[in-house]
């Protein structure tokens, strides 16, 4: 492809950057302008930063039904203008509930990746300005003509072997040596719009208590943790986290996203929420690599014997790369897919 592309990715959450990290890269490979725009919440601007790439933070995140409300008008108009401004002919985003409404107005593609089947409003406002909504197969909803599913998972776009080689050197930074059983347990801050309600994991002490019988624990906290168990915490750059995951001998944790995530890697997680997911079912209903306790199953005890037993496993790690295997066979290359997408949404645009 000769054309230059002007294209436009909207970052709103630290998943989110790693979702495009490889298509943005081999996008400006081919010569494409490449416009990022950010958001503050979390690790997001930590990662872009540590990867060296530019980009403008348009909000920070607020925490509030009515500071969620103003920061979408806010960014909103921010990112209206850096379209016009850098004469964008695609955006892109997951989820896309801050571009969109831009995008309309600016009369640019507005290309939606989404997984998320219980985020109701931000969909609600979000999918019926979207040009093209993309999904893995996975997903429960469905949602007319311009519903595209694919083979894969959103994980894959930067788990795949194409494109991530566990590094065992990252296990240094927390003194844990390749081979040395360990459990990563994940815990979020419950504020996203979609987990308002929902909750994980009650008493993180019993938790800690019976996996430690199995090996270390470490935790990474979205919330700041208690200074009694600072000792748990992973002090690792962000951009490491998945080579040290890659090694972990389970991921028990609140987040679906690095439940699939180590599902990618071929480590066995266990996602503990009061809601559930399409593509976290997928994994346990067809590669049996996540074990989903939700809803009805949002039982602790249950969750810590499920942990219990397969880190009780002699040959757990051989049986859950074999899984793993499966599910790679099962997928496509989801980073291609994204820079094929976008590309042709932006050059539809300009043949008009």
């Amino acid at each position: 492809m000769t054309q230059r592309l002007r294209i436009a990715i909207d970052i709103t959450h630290p998943a989110h950057f790693h979702f495009f990290k490889n298509p943005i890269a081999e996008w400006r490979r081919r010569g494409h302008f490449v416009l990022i725009l950010s958001r503050d919440k979390d690790l997001t601007l930590a990662l872009l930063q540590e990867a060296g790439f530019d980009h403008h933070c348009l909000s920070k995140a607020a925490t509030t039904r009515a500071g969620l409300a103003l920061e979408l008008v806010l960014h909103g108009a921010r990112l209206w203008r850096l379209l016009g401004q850098h004469r964008i002919q695609v955006v892109a985003a997951i989820g896309g509930t801050f571009m969109v409404h831009a995008a309309r107005l600016r009369q640019i593609p507005a290309l939606v990746f989404y997984d998320t089947e219980n985020a109701r409003l931000s969909n609600r406002i979000t999918y019926p300005l979207a040009t093209k909504i993309y999904t893995p197969r996975a997903y429960r909803d469905s949602l007319g003509p311009k519903h595209i599913r694919y083979d894969g998972f959103h994980e894959s776009a930067y788990l795949h072997p194409n494109y991530f080689t566990p590094d065992p050197a990252k296990l240094a930074a927390e003194n844990l040596s390749p081979g040395e059983r360990f459990t990563f347990v994940r815990l979020i801050a419950w504020n996203s719009h979609h987990d308002v309600g929902d909750y994980g994991v009650r008493d993180i002490r019993r938790v800690i208590h019976r996996l430690e019988q199995y090996g270390r624990v470490l935790i990474s906290s979205e919330a700041p943790l208690p200074d009694d168990l600072k000792r748990y915490e992973y002090r690792g750059r962000a951009v490491d986290v998945h080579h040290v995951l890659a090694f972990a001998s389970l991921c028990f944790g609140e987040s679906a996203t690095m439940a699939s995530e180590s599902a990618q890697l071929g480590v066995p997680a266990i996602f503990l929420s009061t809601s559930s997911r399409g593509y976290t079912d997928d994994l346990e209903r067809c590669y049996k690599l996540v074990f989903n306790f939700n809803h009805e199953r949002a039982i602790e005890a249950d969750a810590l014997d499920c942990a219990a037993s397969i880190l009780s496993m002699p040959d757990a790690r051989a049986v859950f790369s074999q899984r793993r295997k499966k599910l790679l066979g099962d997928q496509i290359d989801v980073a291609a897919f994204i820079v094929d997408e976008v590309e042709r949404a932006a050059l539809d645009r300009g043949r008009r």
